[in-house]
């Protein structure tokens, strides 16, 4: 069997978000790692972690960055100071510590422990309560008061108890949206060490074998993007032809995810646009000339989301803006030092995992700027908020899809148990479900709701995830999905689990990476084998494809050939007068644009049809769609 020294094949892998349900991926990734090389990895919130750590241990894999990545889970399942391990990660800020604490007894110790610490976090009015009680016990008994007034005042008590409770209770709702709309900001500046943020930092330089431990991660730059690209980084004393060759390559590469080392990419939300954005982002998003004007960054305001050294390698990499920018920046965002926002190749990937992690009200969004541009000339500066990508794509199956894939994409799916399932919950068997097979139907989530929170919930999931699981259910993709599957108090928001329960989900997310490797590559203990599993699947992805481009094409010789109306010239006309503007083509873009257009249309005249009743189902369509 291989070591994860000298994988003997290649893979990608898409991993679901689900905050500390993320767990399960470490024992699945190293799994994994003894068989394939990872070439492209993504996820989503905490999908979008495990995927930056699983990029720093292949980045760091000839030093040993997966036997490092194994170690990890035993620190997921260890406890500090008695708490659990992954509960000391979540610290909320000064102002926001009191509701954490609240929320944190309900979710659990239930409804009494709970009401019991929002007593003791938000003490005002209920100790105005409890005196207004005694007072009028001891004023009653003494003959000072009518006892009718006494006994009025005790039953006016716990209306300002509950009121006054629930006034505060909402007054501190003030501080989560002062605090950047969450409960913590995971940085330096929660005064623990542990705090998320900080130590992923600490983690990703150790996988990347920048850093003798994970408590260390010292002064040594970053891990960005560029380093899994394998852009070599600047020195300080380049030639120009060497800094015009790297522009180049970076250049190349921001476009050719193929020709990276390492593809990795996650998913944030731009709650301020409604949209996804895919992190790094490409480069007419982050390059000069970009039309949105570009994002840009206060690196003040994100010392309060980042260790400095992350911070300061911004500062150095960030394009500077011209002095009419600054001037617009300096008069409607006073004090503020603004620099744009080095979303490519030089973004630390720590960056990115934190901003796909801010689950809504639990992490704080994280701020970006940008100018909005008019036509007037009144440009204005707007502050941008970035929250969770589980938001708009919480299990970005499409990632790193291919017309015909030359290796397999593993998607790592997280799912609850049916009401009808009673599993033995420490075997992983029972826990963990295989993609469906090749000719098989999609393994889709059951859920009925029986109370209207439970209709709130499924309505919220509808809205959420309706792409992610409409894709995960195609054929092509639904082959490739392992669901591995959590109980109630497993996972999710469950920031204290315990070690069993935390052991637990290690365990199958080491089963899911051994199924995986089995089905697409052969058993485990011996060589690499061919399995019908991968082939097959290749082949109907071949089937998918034909029917597509069949549709597609015939769609194209409809539009072409329809007779245009009283408002429309017909397309050959306009296609005649492409060498003027909009989108203005070369008299030899033109010509070689018309050959290829009559090859298309005499390919939409073949007379034997691959679209027919043998094609994978459900049907799937080419259809250009917006890059996310």
């Amino acid at each position: 069997m291989a070591t994860t020294g000298s994988p003997p094949l290649e893979c990608d892998i898409v991993m679901k978000g689900g905050i500390t349900s993320g767990v399960v991926y470490p024992g699945a990734v190293v799994k994994l790692a003894r068989r394939y090389r990872f070439r492209s990895i993504g996820g989503a919130s905490a999908g979008a972690l495990a995927a930056v750590a699983a990029a720093a241990a292949e980045h760091g894999r000839a030093s040993g960055g997966f036997e490092r990545l194994a170690e990890i889970p035993r620190e997921l399942a260890s406890t500090v100071d008695g708490d659990p391990f992954i509960l000391t990660l979540f610290q909320p800020e000064p102002s926001t510590r009191r509701l954490f604490r609240t929320a944190l007894a309900f979710q659990r110790f239930g409804l009494l422990r709970g009401v019991l610490a929002a007593v003791r976090s938000f003490w005002r009015f209920p100790l105005a309560a409890l005196g207004l009680v005694v007072a009028a016990v001891v004023l009653g008994a003494a003959g000072v008061v009518p006892w009718w007034l006494a006994v009025a005042v005790i039953a006016v008590a716990p209306w300002i108890l509950v009121g006054g409770l629930v006034r505060d209770l909402l007054a501190s709702l003030g501080d989560v949206a002062r605090n950047d709309f969450g409960l913590c900001r995971l940085g330096p500046q929660s005064g623990a060490p542990t705090a998320l943020t900080m130590w992923l930092h600490g983690v990703v330089q150790h996988l990347a074998g920048r850093a003798p431990s994970r408590d260390a991660p010292g002064d040594d730059a970053p891990l960005t993007f560029g380093d899994l690209w394998g852009v070599a980084p600047l020195r300080g004393d380049e030639t120009e032809a060497e800094l015009t060759a790297r522009w180049e390559r970076v250049a190349l590469l921001s476009w050719n995810a193929g020709e990276r080392d390492v593809d990795l990419q996650v998913i944030t939300t731009n709650l301020t646009f409604g949209r996804p954005l895919r992190l790094p982002v490409a480069r007419d998003r982050w390059r000069e000339s970009s039309e949105d004007g570009g994002l840009l960054f206060d690196p003040e305001e994100w010392r309060q989301f980042f260790p400095a050294g992350v911070v300061e390698h911004m500062v150095r990499h960030a394009r500077t803006p011209a002095d009419e920018e600054a001037a617009l920046f300096a008069e409607q965002a006073p004090g503020r030092t603004l620099l744009y926002f080095p979303g490519g190749p030089d973004l630390p990937i720590v960056v990115a995992a934190r901003m796909s992690l801010s689950f809504p009200v639990l992490i704080s969004t994280v701020p970006l700027w940008q100018v909005q541009y008019r036509s007037d000339g009144d440009h204005r500066l707007k502050r941008l908020v970035f929250s969770d990508g589980g938001i708009s794509s919480n299990f970005p199956v499409h990632f790193f899809d291919a017309p015909l894939p030359t290796r397999p994409t593993f998607a790592l799916n997280l799912a609850g148990f049916s009401d009808e399932e009673t599993p033995d919950l420490d075997d992983p068997r029972q826990c963990v479900r295989d993609p469906a097979g090749v000719t098989g139907r999609a393994r889709e989530a059951w859920k009925e709701p029986r109370t209207m929170a439970e209709f709130a919930i499924v309505i919220k999931d509808a809205m959420q995830n309706w792409r992610d699981n409409a894709q995960a259910r195609m054929p092509g993709f639904r082959e490739r999905v392992i669901h591995i599957k959590l109980a109630r108090g497993e996972g999710g928001l469950n920031l204290a689990m315990d070690d069993e329960k935390v052991t637990r989900l290690i365990g199958r997310g080491e089963f899911a990476g051994g199924r995986l490797i089995e089905l697409f590559s052969g058993p485990e203990s011996g060589d690499p084998a061919r399995t019908d599993h991968w082939n097959d699947h290749r082949f109907a992805r071949f089937r998918i494809l034909m029917s597509a481009l069949e549709r597609f094409l015939q769609g194209l010789q409809r539009g072409y050939g329809a007779a245009p109306d009283a408002v429309s010239l017909s397309y050959d006309d306009r296609i005649a007068a492409g060498g003027e503007p909009p989108y203005r083509m070369t008299s030899v873009q033109l010509a070689a644009a018309r050959v290829r257009l009559a090859e298309y249309l005499a390919l939409a005249e073949a007379a034997e049809t691959l679209d027919d009743d043998g094609v994978p189902r459900p049907r799937a369509f080419a259809r250009i769609t917006p890059p996310h």
